[in-house]
């Protein structure tokens, strides 16, 4: 994050160096001129002690944001898990005696489902 706080730095100091003309193209803008280009004033107007006061602000800023985001990751390790509040669910061994069940009567269960049609009733 420091590195691009710098590199950020080093960019906005180049261009004021390097200030180049800069023409608009109706709704874009160009380096080169174009047929019924508008140029534009681009320079940059602060003074060097507002960039180093803008320089020092956003290095504060940028120190505040890692402090914040210290403290973010160190409650996030503290917090406690999340719990699913809901229906409790039925224990793992409830199917297992509904088997034993079946087993006791004699009645043999299918494996898979069949349906079975009503026997008719004598008139």
């Amino acid at each position: 994050m420091k590195t691009k706080f710098i590199a950020i730095i080093l960019a906005t100091a180049t261009l004021a160096a390097h200030a180049q003309q800069v023409w608009r193209c109706g709704s874009s803008y160009s380096q080169a001129p174009c047929p019924d280009g508008v140029p534009l004033a681009v320079s940059d107007p602060r003074t060097a002690s507002d960039a180093a006061k803008a320089a020092q602000v956003a290095k504060a800023d940028q120190q505040r944001a890692d402090a914040m985001e210290k403290a973010r990751l160190d409650q996030e390790k503290k917090a406690p898990k999340a719990q699913v509040m809901g229906a409790p669910q039925a224990p793992a061994s409830a199917p297992q005696a509904d088997k034993k069940k079946a087993k006791k009567s004699g009645k043999k269960e299918p494996e898979h489902f069949t349906a079975v049609a009503p026997k008719a009733a004598k008139n």
